[in-house]
């Protein structure tokens, strides 16, 4: 079984100009080579392979770029692979198309395939040294990669991934818990028992602040590009009249960004963690987050709760106890249909919260019914793939059944 363990890491200033100009090289060896493979599409429809440009790296190295010697040369080739993979994901419609890496984007990284040692509270990193850092946990089993990265707010990390040789539990055969969440904006989370878990909005308690110091941010910059036009330079030399005050602008806001996605990542594995521990299978409706968030009225707040991001870490730790998490269609009617009889009600609208059933009078909790209803689907779609469900992790309305989304 494979482990990620993300480490803080605290180079000296020496350490950290190496690390930037280990950055800087894989940056330059990314851009080049997706350059080279663009222009070889374009201009000749020629497809080159990874190990084609693989074969340049000595020849820049001993010719027009000698700089490159300073960076590990198997970080050079991971760098490589890793674009070679970009476009694989492109092809299957699984990421954008490859962009060029940007000098100063906040978050820069690159990663060593192997020679990477752990000791104690230091990591050895070639070309690099033994740098200090804060090992908080074990790191049991043979280091596979080891991914270097400075955050916006210039702070050092190491992912180090580790092959530990244990089997992933054997997936449960027999489930005698199920549960059903949906996923709101005023609840985050509602699960099919009753049990409410209210969104944080940690990005909304967080705007007023964000909102000050990215004004004070761009009249600092405004005031940067009157110097440079005053001067009669283009704009493309703006960044040479930025000074120390718009560093620590920039510094102050990206730590209150930092601040806002910890305190959610946090709380994304507080809940996810808590669901895992509780049962051996969830079902969640399949949200279509992308579409959602083009509602200008709501994209904000969908941005906020993450719900994409919750649904990814519970399903992590799911599948590491041998769990299921069950993904409903998201045309299924959830949160219309009656639990109780299946009587669908079309005439339901987002302000209502409540509603009695024509049919047999229920009065439902509309985000409760939906859960319901959610694991109700979720347990026919653990039966059809020949999994066992007890009767207290079963109970399917008999009204439900033959209702599985194609």
């Amino acid at each position: 079984m494979r482990r990620a363990t993300k480490i803080r890491l605290y180079p000296t200033a020496d350490q950290q100009n190496l690390i930037a100009r280990q950055m800087g090289c894989v940056r330059f060896v990314w851009n080049k080579a997706l350059d080279l493979k663009k222009t070889a599409w374009n201009e000749r429809r020629e497809s080159l392979s990874i190990a084609d440009i693989s074969a340049l790296l000595p020849v820049w190295k001993s010719g027009e770029y000698p700089w490159l010697k300073e960076a590990d040369s198997q970080a050079l080739q991971m760098t490589l692979r890793h674009l070679d993979r970009a476009y694989t994901n492109f092809f299957a419609h699984r990421a954008h198309f490859p962009q060029f890496k940007k000098k100063h984007a906040g978050r820069q990284s690159y990663a060593y395939p192997q020679r990477v040692k752990v000791a104690g509270n230091t990591v050895f990193l070639p070309k690099i040294g033994w740098v200090k850092a804060v090992v908080h946990r074990e790191i049991a089993g043979t280091i596979k990669t080891v991914t270097v990265s400075r955050s916006a707010t210039g702070k050092y990390y190491a992912a180090i991934l580790t092959e530990d040789g244990q089997a992933l539990p054997e997936p449960i055969r027999h489930i005698t818990h199920v549960t059903g969440i949906d996923l709101g904006l005023k609840d985050a989370v509602t699960t099919d028992n009753g049990t409410k878990i209210p969104n944080p909005k940690f990005l909304r308690r967080a705007l007023k602040n964000l909102r000050r110091k990215q004004q004070s941010l761009s009249r600092k910059v405004e005031a940067a590009k009157k110097r440079c036009l005053a001067a009669g330079r283009p704009l493309a030399d703006l960044r040479q009249f930025f000074g120390s005050n718009i560093a620590r602008a920039r510094q102050d806001l990206a730590r209150a960004h930092e601040r806002v996605r910890n305190a959610r990542t946090d709380w994304q594995h507080q809940v996810s963690r808590r669901l895992a521990d509780e049962t051996q299978a969830v079902c969640a409706e399949t949200l279509n987050g992308k579409g959602m968030m083009k509602n200008r009225r709501l994209a904000r707040a969908i941005a906020d709760v993450g719900w994409s991001g919750l649904v990814t870490k519970l399903e992590a730790k799911l599948k590491a106890q041998g769990g299921y998490l069950i993904r409903v269609d998201r045309f299924f009617p959830s949160t219309q249909l009656c639990s109780r009889c299946g009587e669908k009600n079309t005439t339901l609208t987002l302000k209502d919260r409540t509603w009695t059933c024509a049919a047999c009078g229920t009065c439902h909790d509309r985000d409760v019914n939906a859960a319901i209803n959610i694991r109700h689907q979720g347990i026919l779609q653990l039966k059809a793939a020949g999994l066992s469900v007890s009767a207290h992790g079963g109970g399917v309305n008999p009204s439900l059944i033959g209702m599985v989304a194609a």
